[in-house]
């Protein structure tokens, strides 16, 4: 009923306005404690698992500078179609493509490995 739903709403509305309490730390009569996520050590029985992450983590600083600075070659591809007989355009839009071929491939074993983790 549309009552069930108001008092749904009003309860979610609530939530979030204490979420936001605490994301703005505007907390009174709260246990403060801080936690230190730089110089957290994992223990014998968590090392395997971070292992796993962590190798996962410093590769995708390499895989974000990547993407970030990621170009494509749309308009090398687009004059190699509308230029079919221009041997020059063909040899430019190959040179463009191969390289982006090689890194999607790297995004792509990437994302499989960081999916497995």
């Amino acid at each position: 009923t549309l009552q069930n739903y108001s008092e749904v709403l009003l309860f979610q509305f609530a939530g979030m306005g204490n979420l936001l309490k605490v994301l703005t730390r505007d907390i009174e009569n709260y246990p403060h404690f801080f936690l230190d996520f730089e110089n957290a050590q994992p223990t014998d029985g968590e090392r395997e698992v971070w292992n796993q992450v962590n190798a996962v983590l410093q590769e995708s600083e390499d895989i974000l500078a990547d993407l970030q600075e990621y170009k494509g070659a749309g308009q090398e591809i687009r004059d190699g179609i509308q230029n079919p007989n221009d041997n020059q355009l063909q040899e430019k839009a190959w040179n463009a493509v191969c390289p982006l071929v090689i890194k999607l491939k790297r995004f792509y074993e990437f994302a499989v490995k960081l999916e497995k983790a």
